[in-house]
Order: structure tokens, then sequence, then C-alpha cells
């Protein structure tokens, strides 16, 4: 199985990359997999693991989707926490999965909280021009949404993920590690 790339941007600048294995293409959307232990670049060169436990790792296996359409990108974390980026609708740009980070951060844990964080970032970057109208309705909207379908585990949050995610886990594929080829930024 050959991995793929996936682009995090942040504005006004900003990136981080990681790699992934594209698992499935389905009515959801793009199916990841990030084994433990692998590796993310940010733009200054600096890396840490992917799907970290804690500050300074170690990173746990993570299945991501990237939705055909919506507003986000999803992270199902070995650990049992959900937590979505949300985002420009992720598109392939070149040989990388890319989307902008919209500051908002719906999440639920393993106990079964759901909440977002960072409402007063999106605040502050929409009042700073860095998100448009258009775009900071779309990330509230996108947000409720996201709420409301992890309370209700509202598929692909409900099973579908988590059976991705120790599907993915039982294939025994190594951590992914090199990023030496692709761009800072």
């Amino acid at each position: 199985m050959t991995p793929t790339y996936v682009r995090k941007r942040k504005r006004p600048q900003g990136s981080g990359v990681w790699s992934a294995y594209l698992l499935e293409t389905d009515a959801f959307g793009n199916w990841f997999y990030t084994p433990a232990r692998s590796l993310f670049r940010s733009n200054d060169g600096e890396y840490c693991e992917l799907a970290q436990l804690g500050p300074g790792g170690p990173g746990e296996h993570c299945v991501q989707l990237a939705p055909h359409d919506g507003w986000w990108f999803a992270y199902f974390r070995y650990s049992g926490f959900l937590h979505v980026d949300v985002s420009t609708p992720p598109a392939l740009v070149g040989d990388e999965w890319t989307f902008v980070d919209l500051e908002l951060d719906p999440f639920r844990r393993p106990d079964g909280t759901v909440g977002t964080e960072d409402w007063d970032e999106l605040a502050q970057a929409h009042a700073g021009g860095l998100i448009s109208d258009a775009e900071r309705a779309a990330a509230e909207h996108a947000a409720r949404t996201l709420e409301n379908a992890f309370a209700q585990d509202t598929e692909p949050f409900g099973t579908a993920g988590w059976d991705r995610l120790a599907a993915a886990v039982a294939l025994g594929l190594p951590p992914l590690t090199n990023l030496a080829d692709r761009p800072l930024a």
C-alpha cells in the first residue's frame, strides 16, 4: 500500500504535513490511516508524532476521513477520541490532500462528552480578515452539525470510523516517517 500525503494549512501562514495510507473511498469520503509513531512536520521543519496522546508524544493509530463535500476533516484516534478540524472542503491538490483549518474543533471524548473548541480563535481570525463571512458561516454550521451527529452517533461517527480503525490496525502497516521530499509550506 503506497502512502499519500495530507497537508493542513493555517492562515495567514503555516502548515503541517503527514503521510497516510488511503484505505478506501466510499459514500462518506476518503478514508486514510496513519499508524502509531508516524511523523507530522510543521512548516518550520519541526517534527512530532501525529495524534499524540499528550505533549511530547507518543502518537497513536489514527484513521482520518476527508468527506466528499463537507467543511471538515475528521480524526478517529485509537484512544477513542474523535476530533474534527472544521476546514475548507478537503481536496487533492497535486499529490497532497489539503485543507485550510477554519479554527473550530468539534470533538467527542471517550466518555461521550461532545463539544467544540476554539470559538474565540474563529472570531479573531474573522475579525482579522483571515476567514471570510461565508467561511465563518460554513464553519459555525459545520461545528453545530458535527456536534449533533456525534451526540446521535450518526454515521460515519457511529461505528463506521471505529470499525475502519480496528481493521487498519490489524493490517500491521509500518509507521510513516519519511517526509523528506515534502515542501515545508
